[in-house]
């Protein structure tokens, strides 16, 4: 059995659990703790192809949950697609709503339910079961507000200290991030969220700026390199490489009023593409979102099409600009030494201020963009050396065990 201490890492799919497991992988090369990993929903699937072994709800089940996961079945069964076994979301719905009902009792629960359904799930009490089943030592995850929070609070309640890593600009969870005690170590993006934390109340020896795990390949100088040799094979030394990453427009925003414009994303890439006659020193690059239909091919000169298969963190080494409306792209690329230039417009504008927030050159209207690409600054390469950011999570981890 080993001796070293368990760490708890909770994290449910997508940027999340692409956070979580560079920081695992860090761990196990330190030898400095022992993972178990509570992965939800489609964490599951992204977990276990990283080599890992994935716990669920459904693995801390007891006897007397017989009820509960009746309960949960029949949640289960209304749900239109399933992210992991109908057993794993009988458990997670069926021990949530139990949860529900023990803080808020059965009529409040049910009609909290009935007008949020799973988004109003905070299962603090499971999460306890869960620490103290697994006898973790610390516990590890992101600012999520449904079990990844409750994961936080659980930790307090058990007497064992807990990391939150903030994969953004804490939009909205800065409502639970600036309450003081709620994670002993807040890990966050750059020191502008940073700045916005401890105007909110939190104690600033609290916060570290760490960068977010997800984006640690981008600095890799392999990725680098292969940046630099896609940009002369493909003939772009001495031009100005512009990309456009791509994404879906949605009519309507779950909670801001305004109606969106489906054909904003459209309409942008047919602005860089009526650039190209006219500036021979530009080559555009579009980037099609995967939610998006296939693109159709280059009609032109100097305008190229990344499909999905290509390496993104590649591609962005070999470009010199990014324009995107609220995509992550954006930050990666920053990272990657690239001019920046956010297109307003988007309904999800507000929750995306990417110049506020150090990411973007500029923002402008789509009747600016051309202007700003440019006035846009040709390569300007990702400083040497950046720290890590899963080390740097780490090292706050060993921080947190040690004490």
């Amino acid at each position: 059995m080993s001796s070293l201490p368990t760490v708890l890492f909770v994290c449910y799919g997508g940027g999340h659990v692409r956070m979580v497991l560079p920081v695992v992988r860090e761990v196990q090369r330190r030898g400095l703790a022992r993972p178990v990993i509570l992965g939800l929903t489609s964490a599951r699937a992204e977990v276990e192809a990283a080599g890992f072994e994935c716990l669920g709800f459904a693995d801390f089940v007891r006897a007397q949950d017989a009820a509960a996961l009746a309960k949960g079945e029949k949640l289960a069964h209304r749900l239109q697609t399933h992210a992991t076994n109908l057993r794993e979301s009988a458990a997670y719905l069926g021990l949530s709503y139990a949860d529900l009902v023990e803080d808020h009792g059965a009529a409040a629960a049910q009609a909290l339910y009935a007008e949020h359904g799973r988004f109003v799930f905070l299962p603090v009490h499971t999460l306890q079961r869960i620490v103290r089943a697994t006898g973790a030592a610390a516990v590890v995850a992101t600012s999520a507000p449904r079990a990844e929070r409750a994961a936080i609070l659980a930790a307090r309640h058990c007497g064992v200290p807990s990391l939150c890593m903030v994969d953004l600009f804490a939009a909205y969870e800065i409502e639970w991030l600036k309450a003081p005690g709620f994670a002993d170590r807040v890990c966050v993006l750059n020191e502008r969220v940073r700045d916005r934390l401890v105007a909110a109340g939190r104690d600033a020896g609290d916060i570290v700026v760490t960068g977010n795990p997800a984006f640690d390949r981008i600095t890799d100088p392999d990725v680098r390199a292969a940046g630099v040799a896609l940009r002369k094979q493909r003939g772009w030394e001495g031009q100005t490489v512009v990309l456009w990453a791509s994404q879906v427009e949605p009519e309507h925003h779950p909670s801001n009023p305004g109606r969106g414009d489906p054909a904003l994303p459209q309409r942008i890439a047919d602005t860089l593409r009526a650039m190209l006659p006219a500036y021979q020193q530009l080559e555009l690059v579009v980037r099609p979102h995967p939610s998006e239909p296939p693109a159709p091919a280059p009609a032109q000169p100097r305008e190229w099409l990344s499909p999905r298969s290509e390496d993104l963190h590649a591609l962005l080494h070999a470009c010199d600009i990014v324009a995107v409306l609220t995509s992550t792209v954006g930050i990666e690329a920053r990272l990657a030494g690239c001019h920046v230039i956010q297109v307003l417009g988007s309904l999800y504008s507000p929750d995306a201020p990417y110049l506020a927030y150090g990411i973007a050159d500029q923002a402008v209207p789509l009747e600016q963009l051309p202007q700003a690409v440019l006035a846009g600054q040709r390569r300007v390469h990702a400083p040497a050396g950046r720290p890590q950011a899963a080390r740097q999570v780490v090292d706050q981890l060993a921080t947190l065990l040690a004490a």
